[in-house]
């Protein structure tokens, strides 16, 4: 069995091509142990480019790669230099395209000189004519060198004996002889840059941080606002704006590994389960899958869309009115769907004993839709009924001296305000110094 010892050079020794073999595989071993050392992952394409007017003709045709193999073989070629084209057979669809190449063997040969097809030396020898290095004036020579005897091949065919990497799925093959390749499907990449889909999730991302902190900016500029609701939004800003600068950070590099751009995108999701997800923490976290990355970022870009999507909702929403006079006050529900999703709140201060009004305002005020509200008053029906709340709801900004109040969303009345959003109320005594505020709170499902 061959080993991967250091081959000992003494005066006299007899050469032999066993020496210099030898002499590969110690080196070709120790750099794949450090790689492995530093860093599992150090296998993927650098660049990859396929040849799309070949897809037309039902081929899979590189047009270009670079890159390192699971086995620490490193690749680079372009144009003809490339492996064969791959005839795909009709009806295939769903398989994984691979760039293969035979498997270390020992104890078997590597190279072989005359090219056979069902051989798995890893290297064809073919004749090269290059200059001497050191001095161009002695013109050139032929020599003869090992080229890697790479394969394109269907994920059905790539057995044991093969080592390399996915490169595309194809989605189908038409009729027409069309091969249709899954647009969403990222290969194993040493770098994000290298998979236009990769660089899209962190473009897309850097954008929605980007427009989320300008937004928090704005609401928290603007007047009348304190209270919890504002320390969480500064909080969440917070949290945005550090993060938006490591993306515009990663968006300047064109070297960065995936699973770096991952580590960052979980850490973004995790901080933002404390203000978005029920139990202010993620329930479970995707795992990473170098050859298999989009399962490992499309329910990362799920979960950071739908917290992204949260924080743009703002939780507490005034809904202005309009004082008619003759005690009568007009609101406008601007979307009918807080109707169902927001519990709606009246913020009311008088210049009179708070219990005084949390007495007399609940059995003086009818509150019903704009279009009932003459026949609620005239002939004494039931509105919608409020309650007195204990506390001031903490999406609100705190007032002084104000009783809050939540409208029940129950009765006729109600059923009829929902499909209008179009509220009246009428006070039928007395309340010096009267202010309110209408308030849509969205129902906290976090």
């Amino acid at each position: 069995m061959n080993s991967k010892n250091k081959i000992v050079w003494s005066e006299g020794m007899f050469l032999r091509p066993h020496h210099f073999q030898q002499f590969e595989h110690f080196l070709d071993s120790n750099a794949r142990i450090r790689q492995e050392s530093s860093n599992g992952l150090f296998w993927g394409f650098r660049e990859l480019a396929l040849d799309t007017d070949s897809l037309a003709l039902g081929k899979v045709v590189i047009a270009a790669a670079k890159g390192i193999l699971p086995d620490g073989t490193a690749f680079s070629f372009h144009g003809s230099a490339g492996p064969a084209a791959l005839q795909v057979p009709a009806g295939t669809f769903g398989q994984r395209v691979y760039l293969a190449l035979p498997r270390y063997r020992e104890e078997s040969e590597e190279v072989i000189f005359d090219e056979q097809e069902n051989s798995l030396a890893r290297y064809s020898v073919v004749e090269e004519e290059v200059f001497d290095s050191c001095d161009v004036s002695m013109g050139t020579a032929v020599i003869q060198t090992g080229k890697l005897r790479l394969r394109l091949m269907l994920e059905k065919d790539f057995g044991d004996e093969w080592i390399g990497m996915p490169l595309a799925v194809i989605k189908e093959k038409s009729e027409d002889r069309k091969i249709i390749l899954d647009d969403k499907y990222i290969p194993p990449v040493v770098s994000y840059s290298t998979s236009p889909v990769l660089g899209n999730f962190v473009k897309e991302i850097a954008g929605l941080l980007e427009t989320r902190s300008e937004l928090l900016v704005n609401r928290l500029q603007q007047p009348g606002r304190s209270g919890v609701a504002e320390v969480a939004e500064f909080m969440t800003l917070e949290t945005i704006n550090r993060y938006r600068g490591a993306f515009w950070h990663m968006l300047s590099l064109e070297y960065l590994h995936p699973e770096r751009i991952f580590h960052d995108f979980l850490m973004l999701a995790s901080d933002l389960a404390t203000f978005t997800q029920p139990g202010k923490r993620m329930s479970s976290f995707p795992a990473y899958v170098h050859d298999n990355l989009l399962l490992s970022f499309a329910p990362l870009m799920e979960v950071l869309h739908s917290a992204l999507t949260a924080i743009l909702d703002e939780q507490a929403i005034r809904i202005p009115l309009q004082d008619k006079g003759q005690g009568l006050v007009l609101g406008q529900i601007p979307d009918l769907h807080l109707m169902q999703t927001a519990d709606l709140i009246l913020a009311v201060h008088a210049d009179m004993p708070a219990e005084t009004v949390r007495m007399h305002f609940p059995t003086q005020a009818k509150l019903g839709p704009v279009e009932r509200i003459r026949d609620l008053v005239h002939l004494q029906l039931p509105g919608i009924s409020i309650r007195q709340l204990p506390n001031v709801p903490r999406q609100l900004p705190y007032s002084a001296g104000h009783l809050y109040f939540s409208l029940e969303k129950n009765g006729e009345m109600w059923k009829q305000l929902e499909k209008t959003g179009a509220l009246a109320l009428h006070l039928a005594g007395e309340f010096p110094g009267l202010t309110m505020e209408f308030w849509a709170i969205r129902q906290d499902k976090r």
